[in-house]
């Protein structure tokens, strides 16, 4: 299924008195002028008047008689139409184009949408969050979106893994690896990885309290098997990491067995941050079988999705305040910011912004991609 049948699948919010447009239009026109470089609804709007030939020619529509829809529609739309269906849509153009991944590490966290929340720092605190699996030359993979109050993200990467090891289009990829944070160093999310014959790095902390502190021990009394060192300055910071590597030991909690923990990797950070001292030391566990020197590449291949992803999205599209709110408009928009992202990384632009120029009014090409 494309992308444009997909969208033709979707509900339709409105009323049926007065449709000029029929939705699959708004809503591929939206995600194709956004991608084109125009973000907002008058953007939008302004897309396809600018660009009206092309698009009737593109979609095989009579230029003559094809009237495409006003900001004021748009934007009815998107406060309109639920933001799962667009997830949905997100999938599946992510499965039709998915490239070959072999070898890779693949990221699984959730980022939460700010200007959702709703119900203050109470109990009845609710707020939109998309957990993405995301590779830093592939983007974003797959999408799942949870309300906080309704969902656990540990249930959403769960399912998330599930698709992404037994999905067809990304079956040449497999196996793969995957890069979790303390929140999912769980059992059965470890299990359900080593059952697929996938691997994992994920990080421990205090939330598995016994593991944790027999794992701290061995770290003060045993042997590692192999050590190595790295220093860096990057933007006034100055690091140095050091990397052991244990043998996992026998003595691990029993309902851990069917985890296939092999290794244990303690990394130490220690510098200058900000002016000042900093020393912390994370544990890592692991089913790969690697030196010092391999570990040290995935586990700073772990934090890609927060500078690949979540901050490019913080701080480069703004995502936790953009000007269009109301409904579940900064959903789907957050879910366009996926797809220009996925774009620049498929496409190996330097940085965003270069990827934004690059596609501007790049009308065909950006609708070859999309379709």
């Amino acid at each position: 299924m494309s992308l444009i049948d997909q969208l033709k699948t979707i509900p339709d919010p409105r009323s049926k008195r007065g449709q000029s447009h029929p939705l699959w239009l708004v809503l591929f026109l939206a995600l194709l002028g956004s991608l084109c470089g125009y973000w907002g609804y008058r953007p939008i709007a302004l897309f396809c008047q600018k660009h009206h030939a092309s698009l009737c020619d593109l979609l095989e529509l009579d230029p003559q008689t094809t009237q495409f829809p006003s900001y004021s529609t748009v934007r009815r739309v998107f406060l309109q139409v639920d933001a799962a269906a667009w997830v949905d849509a997100f999938n599946v153009w992510a499965l039709l184009h998915a490239p070959a991944l072999a070898g890779l590490l693949w990221s699984i966290d959730g980022k939460s949408i700010k200007c959702t929340s709703v119900g203050g720092n109470s109990s009845a605190q609710n707020f939109a969050t998309l957990v993405s699996v995301y590779g830093q030359q592939a983007g974003v993979v797959q999408l799942a979106l949870m309300y906080n109050a309704q969902e656990s993200e540990i249930e959403v990467a769960k399912r998330l893994l599930r698709t992404v090891t037994t999905a067809p289009a990304l079956a040449q990829s497999l196996p793969v690896g995957f890069s979790l944070d303390a929140l999912h160093a769980q059992v059965e999310t470890l299990t359900l990885i080593n059952a697929q014959e996938s691997h994992y790095l994920v990080g421990l902390k205090a939330n598995q309290k016994t593991l944790h502190q027999r794992l701290h021990h061995l770290r003060q009394q045993g042997l590692p098997l192999s050590q190595t060192s790295h220093s860096e300055r990057v933007h006034g910071r100055q690091t140095q990491r050091t990397v052991q590597v244990y043998a996992a030991p026998d003595e691990l909690p029993k309902r851990w067995s069917s985890a296939g923990i092999t290794r244990v990797i303690w990394v130490n950070r220690q510098g200058i941050r900000a002016g000042k001292p900093f020393q912390e030391a994370q544990c890592y566990l692991s089913n790969l079988t690697l030196d010092a020197p391999a570990f040290l590449e995935l586990t700073r291949s772990h934090w890609q999705i927060e500078n690949g992803l979540h901050w490019v999205k913080d701080v480069t599209l703004q995502e936790d305040d953009p000007p269009r709110r109301g409904g579940y408009a900064p959903i789907s928009w957050a879910i366009f910011n996926s797809f220009l992202i996925t774009l620049a990384r498929r496409l190996g632009c330097r940085t965003l912004p270069d990827c934004i120029r690059d596609l501007a009014n790049q009308v065909h090409q950006v609708f070859r991609w999309l379709t």
